[in-house]
């Protein structure tokens, strides 16, 4: 009888055409790539991609169409592959898939987060109450009350948050209660929404590991979004490590270990942001049971010289983990968009780096080469819109055009190499 290949289970598994670290990490212990993703327009490229350019160890054997919301179907479609594979863990690599990821891991006894974890970090209200002991003044607003609860609030400055959509989608500060009852005709009539008073200070995010319920590595990223200049939340950059004080950098650790034990968060990572209150005091502001977005595990691995990729692909098939601590600092930096038609790109040639442009339905090649002793360096340039596309206000994550990465031994490197960016990048437009 033939022996069952060992193989691992992506749900939201597309992410590793975008990033390929998930790939060898599979590649490096021999595992057997299955992926489970939602279908799309980007899709048929990007499989047709995968058959014609990508080395065969690097390639998922199987992948499936599954909405992250079948989850009975995600349930049945592992079982399915259970006879044929040994199944050593699963992994969801997007916020939608994390519940069923955490289906899959308690049916078949794999490593994960657990089910407490999984469904409160999927749920900005479970938060809330699950987390209240960090949490701001918040109050769930179902589509039939939103009057009665508007007129009612009074801590402003409130931050509203509809439940169901994902990262900065349709989040807005409010200033007062007029603003507060117009702006919410803006959202659909039948969104249940959070109201939040607004927690004050600057924000964090710690992305940390866990194995059985004990820390292998946390590290703290710093972040600046819009909301200094709009009514929008929207990241724009993100520095790791964070720029802190030892003393608030351990606060900060302190209650994110707090947040995971009151999770009973288990094996995997965890992606929480924060905020620093005047006082010192961590108050969060949602926390999730996957990996970040954006560029951030780049972030780390130019900071540490560790994929934490491979932590995490490790941690779900049962191996332990550790990670160094950081060595240099990363930033990555969104370029401010001017409103018009995306005619390209330019960059300074000076900075040593082409653009890109991203493309959903191609493999993109990973970030290599990384040293302790580089001197501040660009590592990329990316426009995030084809050419022709109209850029608008930026209202939410998606509206972002372009952005750069690039890391240096010292912050004062790091600042000085990002003025030379923010003067030698730029956004060219048709009006």
């Amino acid at each position: 009888m033939t022996a069952r290949p060992p193989a691992l289970v992506l749900l939201g598994g597309f992410a590793v055409a975008w990033n390929q670290r998930y790939l060898k990490a599979c590649a490096d212990r021999g595992l057997t790539v299955l992926i489970i993703d939602a279908d799309g327009g980007h899709v048929a490229g990007l499989l047709d991609d995968w058959r014609t350019g990508a080395e065969s160890s690097t390639c998922p054997a199987e992948v499936e169409l599954l909405s992250a919301d079948a989850v009975t179907a995600i349930v049945d479609q592992v079982a399915s592959w259970s006879p044929r594979y040994d199944l050593r863990g699963v992994c969801a690599l997007r916020e939608d898939y994390v519940v069923a990821a955490a289906a899959v891991a308690d049916l078949l006894d794999l490593p994960g987060p657990g089910l407490r974890a999984s469904t409160v970090c999927r749920d900005k209200y479970l938060q809330r109450r699950y987390l209240a002991a960090w949490s701001p003044a918040s109050a769930l607003v179902p589509p039939g009350q939103r009057t009665a609860v508007a007129d009612g609030w009074t801590a402003y400055p409130l931050v509203i948050k509809p439940t169901g959509r994902l990262a900065s989608s349709g989040v807005l500060l409010i200033e007062d209660v007029a603003t507060l009852r117009q702006s919410l005709d803006g959202y659909d009539p039948d969104e249940t929404l959070l109201f939040e008073q607004r927690a004050p200070g600057p924000e964090f995010s710690v992305e940390s590991l866990s194995h059985h319920g004990d820390l292998r590595y946390a590290e703290v990223t710093a972040k600046r979004t819009t909301e200094d200049t709009s009514e929008y939340f929207v990241e724009m950059g993100h520095s790791t490590p964070a720029p802190l004080s030892p003393a608030d950098r351990q606060r900060l650790l302190d209650t994110h270990a707090e947040v995971l034990r009151r999770l009973a968060f288990g094996t995997g990572m965890a992606h929480a942001e924060y905020r620093m209150t005047p006082g010192g005091e961590p108050m969060i502001i949602e926390i999730a049971a996957r990996p970040p977005g954006d560029s951030i595990l780049a972030l780390h691995w130019l900071a540490t010289g560790a994929a934490l990729e491979d932590a995490f692909v490790a941690l779900a098939v049962g191996e332990d983990v550790t990670v160094p601590a950081p060595d240099r600092h990363a930033r990555q930096v969104y370029v401010p968009s001017p409103t018009g038609v995306l005619a390209g790109l330019r960059v300074d040639p000076t900075l040593g780096v082409d653009a890109d442009t991203f493309d959903p339905a191609r493999l993109k090649a990973q970030l290599t080469g990384r040293g302790f002793q580089d001197p501040p360096t660009v590592r990329c340039v990316v426009a995030l819109k084809a050419p022709g596309t109209y850029l608008g206000a930026t209202r939410e994550s998606s509206d972002r055009a372009a952005m750069f990465v690039i890391d240096a031994a010292t912050v004062t490197g790091l600042d000085e190499l990002e003025r030379r960016c923010r003067a030698g990048i730029s956004i060219e437009v048709t009006t």
